[in-house]
This record gives C-alpha cells, sequence and structure tokens, in this order.
C-alpha cells in the first residue's frame, strides 16, 4: 500500500514537471527565448 501511494505521488509530480515545460513551451519561454540563431539551435 505504502508503495502504491508513493508511486501515485512521484506521477503526480512528473505530470506537473511536464505540464510547466509544456506550458513554458506554449507560451515561447523556451531555455533560450526560441531564438535558435543565438542559442545555436537548442530546439
Amino acid at each position: 500500500m505504502g508503495t502504491l501511494v508513493v508511486a501515485l505521488i512521484v506521477a503526480g509530480c512528473a505530470a506537473l514537471a511536464v505540464k510547466s515545460i509544456l506550458a513554458g513551451k506554449k507560451n515561447g519561454k523556451a531555455s533560450c527565448g526560441g531564438d535558435c540563431g543565438r542559442c545555436k539551435g537548442c530546439h
């Protein structure tokens, strides 16, 4: 039972992290600001 609870917590954290990354990309907040000419092709 404890393993299931921990697995659900870890899965929830992973889902929130992915959601945050996707939301950032959607809003144009890439690691280099979306300017691949400036950051030498990070995308």
